[in-house]
């Protein structure tokens, strides 16, 4: 787990940028561990004189990666290991499982060039034809794991007095068929007296109690 070698001992690594490392190594000695104010360690890295060789460089601890002998030993294989103490570090995570899948961008466009009817586009057709799901997406819907999550769960309830709920209409539409659409227009404070009349259950339960047994 050592990092490099870079910086002043090879500019050309791919790591280097603007002639500075991007992962900010190597680091700088120091005796204790400290963190920082973004909640990032700053590690004890001693000045003991141990160094291993690299390509022909010496590289000492300011160049060691934080690691965890446990994991290294149990996978073999590279484990960066680092303490974080902010709770957003939560979020991070979650951003990782709920990762959207990889997208490519392409462009669908009819054999015949000579054609000069407008051509009919399926967006669903090609919706599914391109769809990707990746591993981690496919996991999460078979076993139907919550996407997101809202607290607390606020379902708007209209209310309105007798023949007075709001009804849309275009400005080009004619006077009689809006007027049918006020005859007929539901709405769901309504609906909630309708159910009332065809539903016993349902007659015990108050408006705000209604959608948490029907839909």
């Amino acid at each position: 787990m050592i990092h490099g070698p870079c910086g002043a001992a090879r500019f050309k690594s791919p790591c280097m940028k603007e002639d500075r490392c991007l992962k900010f190594y190597p680091k700088k000695f120091t005796s204790s561990t400290t963190i920082d104010e973004d909640g990032y360690s700053s590690y004890k890295r001693c000045d003991d004189g141990e160094f291993v060789e690299k390509n022909g460089i010496k590289l000492d601890n300011r160049s060691v990666v934080p690691y965890s002998p446990l994991l290294l030993m149990r996978y073999q294989a590279h484990v960066n290991t680092e303490y974080y103490k902010k709770s957003n570090s939560i979020k991070y995570l979650f951003k990782y499982v709920n990762k959207d899948p990889d997208r490519a961008t392409i462009q669908i466009s009819s054999n015949s060039a000579e054609s000069t009817d407008t051509p009919i586009v399926d967006e669903i057709k090609n919706y599914y034809d391109c769809r990707y799901l990746s591993p981690c997406e496919t996991v999460w819907q078979i076993f139907v794991f919550d996407i997101h999550h809202r607290w607390p769960l606020v379902q708007r309830l209209t209310f309105h007095l007798p023949r007075q709920q709001s009804i849309l209409f275009q400005d080009d539409e004619q006077v009689d068929v809006v007027l049918q659409k006020g005859q007929t227009a539901n709405t769901m404070f309504l609906a909630w007296f309708e159910a009332n009349k065809i539903y016993v259950e349902g007659r015990n339960l108050t408006y705000s109690e209604f959608p948490n047994v029907f839909v």
